[in-house]
């Protein structure tokens, strides 16, 4: 078992660095690295790869496979919430694609998003403030799927020292997304998508095979704890409910790595039509995620600590012959796909958002300057392999303390603290906003670190509750002060940043 899972770590690894040396060969500026400029090569040049790279940006390996199956045996089928709730939040943006287009539009280039806040509400701490909130959830969404590609190579090569692994696959994620940039991202999602619905064809066929050869579906019915298929109504399932559906709906608006996607599209057509794809295959892929996380106990009994995909990949790899085997292998090659697309996506995201809203603004460079400066392109790297080595260090932290949904909901709940400045900015002209900076940044500010606190200290204290409601508190929060700032600017009392 362990040459298979190691054989599958490797041809990623082979895939994807090939990708990146290969498509950033020849890179001479910035925007060949980042989307930044118009027409350059870090782009997005179909709505195919747009809708694919965009449902690939949603599935995780930690918040959304590993999640399932930690989940499913309390939460059961209610996943499914999870499912239509993304789908609205792609929906959401799609929405809104169409202003956010020509938003960017009147920009001489592409763009970040906290540069776009930071112009619409007249504000530079606000442009400092968002990147750096983000930046800190970016590197921490990093450092978990490093934690949990480290944890799942354990289970299944329990000889490989842990921090080793740690090492490589950062090493790994860095090194093809430095070389590649924001393009090798957008070709590293299609491979993912690839690998992922192969992993999604291969793990039903060993699960109906299993069935059959192990007393039918009656007796494995008979296994699946109660609460996973129809589990009892409870005051945390409503708070899950309720978490899910803020945390879902409201963070792809403000989602840098989204924006980065609709800035490097040619076209409007590309983002209008990739976006209604991405909803629709979003649906798919999540939804079998969850039928093969709720029915696992067919095949695996609920262990106390042990995640259930841990026991059934174990299982996969002690059945005799090749088709165990070959299973065992598509899997490895798409879990591992998945975390290496996702820690990309991020790295990407967070390296765009240091070098343009905060490193760039401070060494005060034109732009046009640094389009053309090869120099540049170093910057970037070296921002962006900095911050791979910072989230390295993070996973210590993470892993001794909090659980898989405990990090879910303290990154991504915190993320919605941006969302009613994005759909402000969005819908509003631009001369109603320009008295809020202030306000814009303390509600940005105020809704991260309530998202975080709310997540931390219900994952210190125990209580699930307080971590599920992480985005519900980020949410207020920031839309609290959001609307205390328009109030007191329409009476009269202003006060600038």
């Amino acid at each position: 078992m362990s040459a298979i899972v190691i054989s599958a770590l490797l041809l990623a690894f082979v895939v994807y660095i090939g990708v990146g040396v290969f498509v950033g060969r020849g890179a001479k500026g910035i925007a060949d690295l980042l989307p930044m400029g118009i027409g350059k090569r870090a782009q997005v040049e179909s709505s195919a790869e747009f809708s694919a790279s965009t449902v690939a940006t949603t599935l995780s390996l930690a918040t959304v496979v590993m999640a399932f199956f930690e989940l499913a045996q309390s939460i059961g089928l209610w996943l499914f919430w999870t499912v239509i709730t993304t789908s609205l939040g792609l929906l959401v943006v799609r929405l809104f694609a169409r202003k956010i287009w020509l938003r960017l539009s009147a920009y001489d280039h592409r763009p970040t998003l906290h540069e776009f806040l930071g112009r619409e509400y007249d504000s530079r701490v606000l442009s400092y403030v968002g990147a750096a909130f983000t930046s800190m959830g970016f590197l921490g969404a990093f450092a978990v799927e490093l934690t949990i590609g480290s944890r799942l190579f354990a289970a299944l090569v329990p000889a490989a020292p842990q921090w080793t692994v740690v090492v490589v696959l950062s090493v790994v994620a860095f090194v093809y997304t430095a070389f590649g940039g924001f393009r090798a991202v957008i070709v590293t999602d299609r491979i993912q998508m690839i690998s992922i619905w192969l992993l999604l064809l291969a793990l039903p066929a060993f699960y109906v095979l299993w069935v059959v050869t192990h007393g039918g579906w009656a007796q494995g019915l008979q296994r699946i704890p109660a609460d996973a298929l129809a589990p009892q109504w409870s005051g945390t399932l409503l708070i899950f409910i309720a978490g899910i559906f803020i945390m879902n709906v409201m963070t792809f608006i403000s989602d840098m790595s989204i924006w980065q996607r609709i800035a490097g599209a040619r076209r409007t057509e590309t983002v209008m039509q990739g976006l209604w794809s991405s909803v629709l295959g979003s649906a798919a892929t999540w939804s079998v995620f969850v039928l093969l996380a709720c029915f696992v106990f067919v095949i695996v009994a609920p262990q106390e600590g042990v995640n259930p995909l841990f026991s059934l990949l174990g299982i996969i790899g002690q059945t005799k012959g090749p088709v165990g085997g070959g299973i065992l292998f598509i899997a490895c090659l798409g879990l591992y796909g998945a975390m290496l697309s996702t820690a990309s996506t991020q790295l990407i995201a967070v390296s765009h958002t240091l070098y343009e809203d905060v490193f760039s603004r401070m060494r005060k460079h034109p732009l046009a300057e640094r389009l053309i400066a090869s120099r540049e392109l170093t910057i970037s790297r070296t921002i962006l392999v900095a911050a791979a080595v910072l989230s390295t260090a993070l996973v210590h932290v993470l892993s001794e303390r909090f659980t898989i949904v405990d990090m879910v909901f303290a990154i991504y709940g915190a993320q919605v603290a941006l969302c009613p400045l994005v759909i402000a900015a969005l819908l509003l002209p631009s001369e109603r906003l320009k008295g809020m900076s202030a306000w814009a940044a303390v509600a940005v500010s105020a809704g991260f670190i309530a998202g975080w606190e709310a997540a931390l200290l219900g994952a210190y204290t125990r209580n699930t509750n307080l971590v599920f409601l992480a985005p519900v508190f980020s949410l207020v929060v920031s839309t609290t002060f959001m609307c205390i700032g328009m109030l007191l600017k329409n009476s009269g009392a202003r006060f600038q940043s």
